[in-house]
């Protein structure tokens, strides 16, 4: 994904601080050079990122939590 894109993801979200402080940093990472745009906007709609200042690990620490519930969540229970 590109730079650009990450800011614009942070932007659709409500998020234009976080956009200022991690978009940078989270594009120069690579983590979300293959990960699906769906997932990123629902990880930004889950989260309330408002009233902390956070940092970009603990961010992404929370992201592959994100990312690890809902790939879960997708798999069928019965797969027969």
């Amino acid at each position: 994904m590109e730079r650009e894109q990450i800011e614009e993801l942070f932007e659709e979200s409500g998020y234009p601080v976080l956009n200022s402080k991690l978009a940078y940093k989270v594009w120069m990472t690579g983590v979300w050079d293959e990960e699906d745009e769906d997932r990123i906007e629902a990880f930004l709609d889950a989260y309330s990122f408002e009233e902390e200042g956070i940092f970009t690990g603990e961010f992404l620490y929370h992201y592959r939590i994100f990312a690890y519930i809902y790939e879960r969540n997708e798999l069928s229970l019965f797969p027969f």
